[in-house]
């Protein structure tokens, strides 16, 4: 985590008028509409004053009704771990990391590939419950070893039991969001400590391009009368799913979201708020999807300005198309990670992990990417933790002495915080390196990767509070062959 970023210094100062992407989004609302699957959601839009055809399922929205809505934003601002102990503060001039989920393959060491299974779940769970930097897990794989009945309250119940860490989750049903709910419930104690200090935040996708299914209205729907922060959330690809147009992508992924905004807030208009927004970009020559671009670089800039206009955290993705750890891989992450800080991106989904596009994961990747991270949060952090100094009088007392400034005081007192220290990135020379055997950074995040599966110790549950869950997860499938 990054916190009290100081922009005056660091910040990439996004100068513009961000309106004329707001009234696109509106116009797209008004006059085109908006596809809802959901009776019940219709039926609260209409409430609200929206024009509802409920044959086609077709909604238009005015303009002062999203106004109305947009004017009562309540940012997500804190989620708490798994103890209720302490909390990241997500909104304001902080950054915060999570890493990339979802993935269905895995790169192993020796270079073959894989699917993902329970095993590298709970693995990958507790490599990240072990980094410091990462401040908020999802889960990093979908195992495609396990039931497809509960299938999301399966990956829910294993993450609690292998993290103490803030979450967040994908559900599939509103089934589903009560898994996860009764889960927190446990660990919390009580509904209304749930409520007081939240553990987890569910993300709900929209359609490939505008409109809600039924079950992810539901789930907005039922999110916010449990209380739980909840957000909506677009995936355009330029080309494909969104127009060829960076402000175009932005105004229909920001269409999808303002409706969200609108359904939860029929329920609950005190319902925390972020802005997600990830993209991509088709590749002409074949229409596969691409990840990391300039163009998906600068449509996540607009998103993060926008985000800041409505007053919310905004959540933007770092992802590679590379396929292994390699020179591309660099390049993307960490360029990408620089620019979206530097203008004020409050959650880094994807800080680790993501290889292939959003669909491969390494356990060596992790560690790098880790890494990539500190060395960035450090960069960030210089100012607030090693302020301007007495320069004179530290220069002038070091030329007095034989060993300049390797003696001074200053050096000694400060170097530990000053010089970050790297275990994976090679910073010895030629000759030294030569004679530890010539590691190379992959080796050396294997050997990282094993010490922690080996020697991390994830903070215990109680066996009642593990009975429980596990309970939930029984009751869950049980439910799911019964349908």
């Amino acid at each position: 985590m990054i916190k009290d970023i100081f922009k005056d210094f660091y910040s990439l100062r996004l100068d513009f008028d961000i309106t004329k992407i707001h009234d696109t989004s509106i116009k797209i609302l008004e006059e085109i509409g908006i596809k809802i699957r959901s009776q019940k959601a219709l039926k609260l839009l209409e409430s609200n004053g929206c024009k509802v055809d409920f044959d086609s399922k077709l909604v238009k929205i005015p303009r002062t009704v999203i106004e109305k809505n947009l004017s009562y934003n309540f940012p997500l601002k804190r989620l708490y771990n798994r103890t209720g102990e302490s909390f990241i503060e997500i909104y304001g001039n902080n950054s915060v990391f999570m890493n990339g989920p979802g993935n269905i393959r895995i790169k192993e060491s020796n270079g073959n590939f894989r699917d993902a299974n329970l095993k590298d779940l709970i693995d990958m769970t507790r490599i990240h419950d072990h980094l410091k930097n990462i401040d908020i897990y999802i889960n990093a794989v979908d195992p495609c070893d396990i039931e497809l009945e509960s299938y999301r309250t399966q990956i829910m119940a294993t993450v609690i039991k292998n993290t103490s860490k803030p979450c967040y989750f994908v559900v599939d049903d509103v089934f589903g969001v009560e898994d996860i709910w009764n889960m927190g419930k446990i660990i919390r104690g009580s509904e209304e400590e749930l409520r007081k200090k939240p553990y987890f935040c569910i993300i709900v996708p929209s359609e490939a391009i505008l409109g809600y299914g039924e079950k992810e209205c539901d789930i907005l729907i039922r999110c916010a009368e449990l209380g739980i922060p909840t957000a909506g959330a677009g995936y355009p690809i330029m080309g494909l799913t969104a127009p060829l147009s960076c402000t175009g992508a932005v105004a229909l992924a920001n269409s999808n979201w303002l409706t969200a905004e609108i359904i939860k807030k029929s329920i609950d208009a005190k319902n925390p708020s972020q802005f997600n927004y990830m993209a991509a970009v088709t590749n002409m020559k074949n229409l596969f999807t691409v990840t990391s671009s300039p163009e998906i670089w600068l449509s996540s800039l607009l998103a993060i300005k926008l985000g800041e206009y409505y007053r919310v955290p905004v959540d933007v993705n770092i992802s590679t198309d590379s396929k292994g750890s390699d020179l591309q891989m660099a390049y993307e992450k960490a360029l990408s990670i620089l620019l979206y800080i530097s203008a004020g991106a409050n959650i880094l989904s994807g800080a680790t992990n993501y290889l292939d596009s959003l669909n491969m994961a390494s356990y060596e990747q992790v560690i790098i990417d880790n890494e990539i991270v500190s060395s960035i949060s450090h960069y960030f952090n210089m100012i607030k933790e090693h302020p301007v100094l007495d320069d004179f009088e530290i220069i002038r007392n070091s030329l007095e002495d034989k060993k300049n400034f390797l003696g001074s005081k200053n050096t000694l007192e400060n170097y530990r915080e000053f010089c970050l220290d790297s275990e994976i990135f090679i910073k010895d020379n030629f000759v030294n390196w030569k004679k530890s055997g010539m590691p190379e950074v992959i080796n050396k995040a294997n050997k990282e990767v094993t010490e922690i599966i080996r020697e991390h110790k994830v903070q215990n549950l109680s066996d009642n509070i593990i009975n429980k869950i596990d309970k939930i997860v029984e009751n869950a499938m049980k439910r799911d062959k019964k349908k």
